[in-house]
């Protein structure tokens, strides 16, 4: 395995860290910068010099991920987790935390077979370090070298890490390596934001019960699907939810629109998981379904849209859950995010550079440079056209109510919110999009006309130069025009109840 330029950076930063007396160190890599290599070339040189090495994973999902990871790199560890051979000689263990912890608990470590009396310990996912049970298991370590590794170095309510770890480094950044290629950018979108007015903070985040009674709403759930076919209908979807019972209630409004979706959460077993995760990698299931099983240590390149159907006011969690849509992958350029919960107006771009802290009073995370707020894009709902707030649509004419506010022209649209622009259609997709709506109106026997008026309201031009032969419609087209009979029933209904 060779080493990319800032993950050397990362290595050397660490061994520095060590050199000047440190024994606590934080490392800081965004998700998909490839921590575990790291973590692996530390792993490499420590045993090297003849120092027994012990990794703690908090899943057993993230256990496998490791080890990979530790093969691809030439070495051979060793695993401690309920349910697979030990062997204890080995001086490089990757164990879960939950097995290890129980297993710590059988005896006194100097009788123990299954301590490891590691010189350096590993630590996963780091924000959990001051969670009991790592607590109780880094107990045994206090004098050793312990270097946690996370993208995210704060508690749920924003401080830092500082009750633990004494120093932090931070080599690369998520725009640098958006900006190198190593990660691709995000598109957002966002509804008007839910009132959460009433809903309490707990440790730093919305109280889950009250916040699952207001996001669980029918409607709530159908803007979810109903957006979803317009923005994001012919890309793998992973969909974050408040919990198990809005997570189950989104995937049925998916397959009730004909979509095939899927719910997973903690109570399904390996296989369960691993088979639905193979028909969502290759295309079977299109949107994934989840409350926090894929928030943190997950590997799947080929997510092109991250759905966010919960609020939050972690900012870790907030990064988390977009970081799942950013490893590249053949053909993506980008990826979509949809957010229901007013998250990117409350805590940023996943893109920001943030400088991170250890101060363990003060929120962690600050901006390096000031945001210039941006004026409010509106997108018209009748041509798709993107525009600063105003009275009318300047491309259609149509008038556009409450222009003042992030919505515009039709309850429940999202509005685009990244700072990169929109695409600009090229003629062969365009002739493609005129072909499918010829082959559609012919299929539902309406008149001579209706694909150019269709064609307009898209592109806000009539089809000239176009050809009217038809061909057979793909999925993304019939889930544009299903998304477009939901809202023209919508308004048809808002309509009668004048």
């Amino acid at each position: 395995m060779i080493l990319r330029d800032y993950q050397v950076e990362a290595v050397r930063l660490v061994r520095d860290s060590v050199r000047r007396g440190n024994k606590k160190i934080l490392l800081v890599m965004p998700t998909g910068s490839g921590k575990t290599h790291v973590l692996a070339a530390i792993a490499e040189g420590a045993v090297a010099k003849g120092n027994k090495i012990l990794a703690s994973m908090h899943r057993r999902q993230l256990v496998q991920q490791m080890r990979d990871s530790f093969v691809d790199s030439g070495l051979s560890p060793a695993i401690i987790m309920a349910g697979i051979d030990h062997d204890l000689s080995c001086h490089m263990q990757i164990v879960s935390l939950a097995t290890y912890a129980r297993r710590l608990k059988l005896c006194e470590t100097g009788i123990n077979k299954f301590f490891i009396d590691a010189a350096v310990i590993l630590l996963d996912e780091a924000h959990h370090a001051l969670n009991p049970t790592n607590q109780q298991m880094l107990s045994n370590y206090q004098d050793k070298i312990v270097i946690g590794v996370t993208a995210t170095p704060c508690l749920s309510s924003g401080v830092g890490m500082g009750q633990y770890f004494d120093d932090i480094v931070q080599p690369v950044s998520i725009k640098q390596l958006v900006d190198t290629g190593f990660l691709v950018p995000g598109i957002y979108y966002g509804p008007d934001t839910p009132d959460l007015s009433n809903i309490r903070t707990v440790l730093g985040d919305y109280e889950k019960k009250a916040l699952g009674e207001v996001m669980e709403k029918p409607a709530l759930i159908g803007s979810v699907v109903q957006n979803w076919l317009k923005l994001a209908g012919n890309k793998k979807t992973m969909v974050f939810a408040v919990n198990v019972a809005h997570s189950k209630a989104l995937a049925r409004e998916f397959v009730a629109h004909g979509v095939q979706a899927e719910h997973l959460d903690a109570h399904h077993d390996d296989d369960a998981r691993s088979d639905v995760l193979s028909r969502f990698r290759t295309g079977d299931t299109q949107a994934l379904c989840n409350v926090a099983l894929y928030t943190e240590g997950t590997d799947i390149p080929e997510i092109e849209c991250i759905d966010i159907a919960r609020p939050t006011k972690s900012l870790g969690l907030h990064l988390q859950i977009i970081g799942r849509g950013a490893r590249p992958f053949p053909g993506k350029q980008n990826f979509t995010v949809i957010d229901h919960g007013g998250n990117v107006e409350r805590l940023g771009f996943y893109e920001d550079e943030i400088t991170w802290g250890l101060d363990g009073k003060r929120p962690s995370a600050q901006k390096k440079v000031k945001r210039v707020k941006e004026k409010k894009l509106l997108t018209c709902s009748e041509c798709c056209h993107v525009f600063e707030a105003r009275e009318r649509c300047p491309q259609c004419f149509t008038p556009i109510t409450d222009y003042g506010k992030k919505i515009a022209a039709v309850e429940a649209d999202l509005i685009e919110i990244s700072r990169v622009k929109k695409p600009i259609a090229t003629k062969e997709e365009k002739q493609q999009f005129l072909s499918m709506l010829e082959h559609y109106r012919r299929t539902k026997n309406y008149q001579r006309g209706w694909s150019a008026h269709q064609f307009r309201s898209r592109f806000s031009v009539w089809p000239r130069g176009l050809s009217e032969q038809p061909i057979i419609p793909d999925e993304a087209f019939l889930r544009y025009m299903k998304y477009q009979q939901i809202r023209k029933a919508k308004q048809r209904e808002k309509a009668n109840s004048v």
